[in-house]
């Protein structure tokens, strides 16, 4: 792709809301858990906000992505998503610090604005076959420089000014992606098709290798977020600062970009369902070595493994649902995979992680997440061979 062919107004628009969308993504969320526990919260507590807030995903997802394709309209529901959030996030602001009050606006918060993200990728996913232009690996790669840049600021900078600085910086980034999303086309409308009824959604539950993928996608996100979910944790076992923490969100996100910037040719010299296996792999180092980790400068740069692993794994994942399932229930099958590993992935993990966390240990939950990841991993190298063999003697009976 040329560099020229890039500067396009659906791929400016698409970068500016992915890069907003994840700064604030990162203000908030990520240094949620800090903020918590910096009240004296324990890491039980932390569990249990963490599980409120992925099952909110859990139901907001299909609910906005269903929404989407029951309207016909991405565009809609994203900016009032956006906006939704935002308000919510000021009335959160104005009610004080309390941990009942944090417990409710973020699930609320969660509920609204972590159906987003599967939208955007999906609107762009369907725009890049519209517009061959289009260019979803570098717009997303883009965000996580974004992601990284947040990271490394706002770690210092709430250390220094409190972590109320959170909910005023959150506002502004999901108000710029509202605005970002003003450009493009509403994907959904451009093109003919059918809006889907609830009867379809049988389809998805028929499709065996978007079960396997879900199935499989959400176990491993169970023990990946019961042993990354309490990174802070292990940041201050090493003898971390939250400054320090935000380095590590910092080279996690960096280390995002150069596989995000070349899924696309990837994934034109290997099959999606391939790289999702390889990905899996590198999960299992990506939970293994921050466990050995003595130092924080250790911890910081174990964290680069972010890449390899969930940096190959999304764009992956949202190439292998978009091919394997019907357009027009694009927004619906991306939304409730995402609800599934992401959101189950991480209510199960927020519960099941926090009690281990503070039972066990920490450095014990992540070399437990290590053997469950590899299991898994070897499970879904199956599923693949069994799909590439349905394949090849579908195609065989065509000829």
């Amino acid at each position: 792709m040329k560099i020229k062919s890039f500067f396009t107004k659906e791929n400016i628009c698409f970068t500016i809301i992915q890069t907003a969308y994840w700064a604030g993504f990162c203000i908030l969320f990520a240094y949620l858990s800090p903020y918590i526990l910096s009240l004296g919260c324990s890491n039980t507590q932390l569990g249990v906000i963490i599980s409120a807030n992925s099952l909110a995903s859990i139901i907001g997802q299909p609910v906005f992505g269903y929404i989407c394709d029951r309207s016909g309209s991405i565009k809609k529901v994203m900016i009032g998503s956006l906006l939704g959030g935002s308000v919510l996030a000021a009335i959160f602001y104005l009610t004080g610090s309390s941990y009942l009050a944090i417990l409710f606006f973020s699930t609320v918060i969660s509920f609204i604005i972590q159906a987003v993200y599967p939208l955007i990728d999906n609107w762009t996913v369907l725009d890049a076959q519209v517009n061959p232009t289009t260019n979803y690996g570098i717009t997303r790669g883009i965000a996580s420089l974004g992601y990284a840049a947040t990271s490394a600021i706002v770690g210092g900078f709430f250390d220094k000014h409190g972590f109320q600085w959170m909910f005023i910086l959150f506002i502004a980034m999901m108000v710029i992606a509202a605005l970002g999303c003003m450009g493009p086309k509403d994907t959904n409308n451009s093109v003919e098709k059918e809006k889907v009824k609830f009867t379809d959604l049988k389809l998805l539950a028929t499709n065996y290798g978007y079960v396997a993928f879900v199935v499989v996608a959400t176990l491993l996100y169970v023990a990946f977020r019961s042993a990354h979910g309490f990174l802070a944790t292990l940041m201050t076992q090493v003898g971390g600062s939250t400054e320090q923490l935000g380095y590590a969100w910092s080279v996690l996100g960096l280390s995002e970009v150069p596989a995000l910037f070349l899924a696309g040719i990837i994934l034109r010299k290997m099959k999606d369902s391939h790289l999702l296996f390889v990905s899996m792999c590198f999960f299992v180092l990506r939970v293994l070595l921050p466990s050995f980790a003595v130092t924080p400068t250790q911890l910081i740069w174990m964290t680069a493994l972010q890449g390899l692993s969930y940096g190959l794994f999304l764009p992956a994942s949202v190439s292998f649902i978009a091919r394997i399932t019907k357009r027009e229930l694009s927004s619906t099958a991306q939304t409730f995979a995402v609800a599934m590993y992401a959101g189950v992935g991480n209510t199960v993990a927020g519960v099941v992680g926090g009690v281990l966390v503070d039972s066990i240990g920490v450095v014990n939950v992540y070399r437990i997440a290590e053997i469950i990841i590899a299991v898994l991993a070897v499970v879904f190298g199956m599923v693949v061979v069994s799909l590439d063999k349905k394949e090849k003697a579908a195609q065989a009976a065509a000829e």
